[in-house]
């Protein structure tokens, strides 16, 4: 951290030089901990992440590794609270007075997830007694909870922690009335539809997930997120062996743009024998959802490219990212496309900056061997912004490519 402060700031590319030892430091805890060193790897481990946490409140991490890192020691925390739990008492409790003690640091001032998360990693090496130092730990965080911007969040995170403390001391049935009581919670309501799965009652965890997903209408739909509400709803009905519950979600999901649900109802179908009729239905139903680059990604994983054709030739914004598949076989429409496409852009474009975006794609058009096409809007570009020297000099470098294409194409 010393030699990567310069004048008391660290940029961006400092503060990753720092992740990148961090994140050595935690694969030594890690070789620390198969070693049996378990006090020496959580104390690294919890300095760690005090100074990433510090380091986050400083420095320049815009690019996303110092979060990472911050996120990453969790790991290593949580194996050796597991590890010390099955050890003496004087360990335990050892380990415990560690990961208070720095839950506690005013580093974690307006940090909350990240010390609430911290206290969770000691649960498991709690008895009766030494739990009430985590539940007097929590009561001291709830004295100037009102200060805080949004107290409420502070309020079930601090509900989350004392469910899984009980949990953990008495049993999940006897913390099951306080589970429900807190249903509200996205955490806790989880936790219940993951009980209800493991006991088989997958009507209860279908009933959960949908009063989620019916309260948040106007949420975003995170197709890459296990623990989005209508992900999980689709894995309840796959373990309840559901199989038109699962076809009337997977459609759901993949006209959000989910594209592989496209493989999981081509599947089902296909062991029903019903694809064939099926096939169109979904491919219309993805066109109409809007969901453009989940729609166009289908059809070319289906070869449809006459389909892609008409798609993009109404919506041509994209045309460059999707010409490739369709050039050989639709050259003329491909090319037509490419002159109207350019001449807007260029129409609208101001700087060298976007001259040059327009003069690539004259360039992707040569590729393409639309040397014709190219020269024709090569020529007419010229003469419709002559001063534009910019631009001009952009054209001129470009004509070079269209001469050489041409003397290759007549060799």
């Amino acid at each position: 951290i010393k030699s990567n402060t310069h004048r008391g700031f660290i940029d961006w590319r400092s503060c990753d030089n720092i992740c990148m030892d961090m994140h050595d430091c935690l694969d030594m805890c890690g070789e620390t901990l198969e070693d049996c060193g378990y006090m020496a790897a959580l104390e690294a481990a919890a300095y760690i992440l005090v100074s990433g946490i510090k380091l986050a409140s400083c420095a320049d991490s815009s690019s996303g590794m110092l979060t990472d890192v911050i996120l990453r020691t969790y790991e290593p925390i949580g194996n050796c609270a597991k590890e010390i739990a099955k050890q003496d008492k004087e360990m335990r409790d050892q380990a415990l007075a560690l990961i208070i003690k720095n839950a506690k640091k005013k580093v974690f001032d307006g940090w909350s997830d990240w010390r609430y998360d911290l206290l969770k990693c000691g649960i498991c090496l709690c008895d009766e007694k030494s739990a009430k130092k985590i539940e007097k730990t929590l009561d001291k965080f709830l004295e100037d909870i009102q200060d805080d911007i949004f107290p409420e969040y502070r309020k079930n995170q601090d509900l989350i922690v004392r469910y899984h403390i009980h949990r953990h001391l008495y049993g999940r049935k006897h913390a099951n009335d306080e589970l429900y009581q807190n249903i509200s919670i996205d955490e806790l309501c989880l936790i219940a539809i993951k009980d209800a799965m493991a006991d088989k009652n997958y009507d209860e965890a279908e009933n959960l997930c949908l009063d989620k997903i019916n309260k948040e209408k106007f949420r975003h739909y995170c197709s890459n997120d296990p623990e989005d509400w209508d992900n999980i709803l689709y894995d309840i009905y796959k373990a309840a062996n559901e199989i038109d519950k699962q076809i009337t979600q997977a459609k759901k999901l993949l006209f959000m743009g989910n594209e592989q649900f496209w493989n999981v109802l081509k599947m089902i179908f296909l062991e029903r024998g019903t694809w064939n009729e099926n096939y169109e239905i979904l491919l219309n139903g993805l066109r109409d959802s809007k969901q453009t680059v989940c729609y166009r990604s289908i059809l070319i994983a289906e070869n449809e490219k006459k389909r892609l054709l008409e798609d993009v030739m109404a919506y041509p914004y994209d045309l460059f990212c999707y010409g490739e598949y369709l050039v050989k076989e639709y050259p003329q429409q491909v090319y037509e496309l490419c002159y109207e496409e350019i001449s807007k852009n260029c129409a609208e474009a101001k700087a060298r900056r976007e001259y040059k975006k327009v003069t690539k794609q004259i360039a992707q058009l040569i590729k393409w061997k639309g040397n014709d096409t190219a020269k024709a809007l090569i020529d007419e570009l010229k003469q419709t912004y002559p001063r534009r020297p910019a631009l001009l000099d952009e054209l001129g470098k470009v004509e070079k490519k269209l001469h050489q294409a041409l003397l290759r194409e007549r060799e």
